[in-house]
């Protein structure tokens, strides 16, 4: 246990030093407010123009999907930046599963995260019309499970990224579909059958559907959430061995 502590201790500490978010004020401002809220008022406004039902919901859940995605993109940015250097592969060659890793890549992306997310969901309580406390206390409350959804996420995203060319491909897909499948800006009940159909596949969704469901529901769907994002880490860390697998066999010669 004290091994796996100093090795998760030492992780966050090189995530820490490497990451760019501080490199300079102008990085932090723009990292951690400017691009959040940006995009959080992007999805506002194009909920206005389907006509959304509830524009103060429409930023919450903007701003809950993009704690995740932010969690998520970290992770693999991470992660394909150890692949770079050849650290993934030593990593993963030594052990079949090393938490620690996991958890090290993932840590400093969370604080980024809860950060940019603070910033976007008081952001959004202010600037609405009825300033509600208790929606402003079960978004709070929410934010872990968008924290760990992302983590999971993450963990599935770069591992099956870093098995092609282009390890970033799985932040990618995420931060462009995620507000989609998950009912950002429209409800996934006022949507198509096949869209609500994919959406059971994305983690968030059912966080998202909790800003309109009862008390009773709201369990039921935070785990499965967690269920879905816990299966799509699972894909993640299966392809990772057989990215090993065929390092080991030769097949593969340039890096993971």
């Amino acid at each position: 246990m004290e091994l796996f502590i100093r090795r998760l201790a030492s992780g966050v500490r090189v995530t820490w030093a490497s990451s760019t978010a501080f490199a300079t004020v102008g990085t932090a401002v723009v990292t951690l407010l400017v691009l959040p809220l940006l995009n959080i008022t992007y999805d506002v406004l194009l909920g206005a123009d389907l006509s959304a039902p509830d524009l103060v919901r429409t930023g919450y859940a903007a701003a809950l999907v993009a704690l995740a995605s932010s969690v998520c993109a970290g992770v693999v940015g991470t992660v394909a930046a150890d692949r770079n250097l050849g650290v993934f592969q030593e990593v993963h060659t030594r052990r079949r599963l090393d938490l620690a890793y996991w958890l090290a890549v993932a840590a400093v992306p969370a604080l980024l995260a809860l950060l940019t997310g603070a910033a976007a969901i008081g952001a959004v309580f202010a600037l609405s019309a009825a300033q509600d406390v208790a929606m402003l206390g079960r978004i709070i409350a929410l934010t872990p499970v968008a924290v760990v959804c992302g983590l999971l996420l993450g963990v599935g995203a770069a591992g099956i990224g870093v098995d092609l060319p282009d390890p970033y491909l799985g932040a990618t897909i995420v931060s462009t579909f995620l507000p989609l499948l998950t009912g950002v800006i429209v409800p996934l009940s006022l949507c198509p059958a096949w869209l609500r159909v994919l959406g059971t596949l994305a983690p968030m969704s059912g966080t998202v559907s909790t800003l309109d469901a009862g008390a009773d529901g709201i369990g039921a769907l935070l785990a499965r959430d967690l269920l879905v994002a816990l299966a799509w880490a699972g894909v993640g860390l299966a392809t990772t061995r057989h990215a090993v697998t065929r390092l080991r066999a030769g097949v593969r010669r340039d890096v993971i």
